[in-house]
């Protein structure tokens, strides 16, 4: 292979030039799929700070059953778990992105 029929990559690895446009989609689909997790992040960030308000709010009060309280913890953990693990993937695919 020639220098004009191969280029190298991030990695130096060389790459023949045909493959151009699949890894300029393939870093596109990353990108996209990035931010597609930064939206679902901050959404899920947010519902997980409704139900930590909610949750304060509802135990300061001494009319509201136990089993209210029990539900508004469970929600708040799962906003929670959910916001974290947005945050791992996130993570992951900017490693994977800088790795590429």
């Amino acid at each position: 292979m020639t220098e004009s029929t191969a280029f190298a990559d991030s990695r130096g690895a060389f790459v023949p030039t045909e493959f151009d446009d699949v890894i300029d989609v393939a870093e596109c689909a990353l990108d996209e799929q990035l931010e597609q997790l930064q939206r679902q992040y901050a959404a899920a960030s947010r519902a997980a700070a409704k139900a930590r308000l909610e949750l304060d709010l509802l135990e300061k009060r001494d009319d509201i059953p136990g089993h209210l309280v029990a539900q508004a913890l469970s929600q708040r953990a799962a906003a929670e778990t959910r916001s974290a693990r947005l945050l791992g993937a996130i993570d992951a695919l900017e490693d994977r992105r800088e790795n590429a």
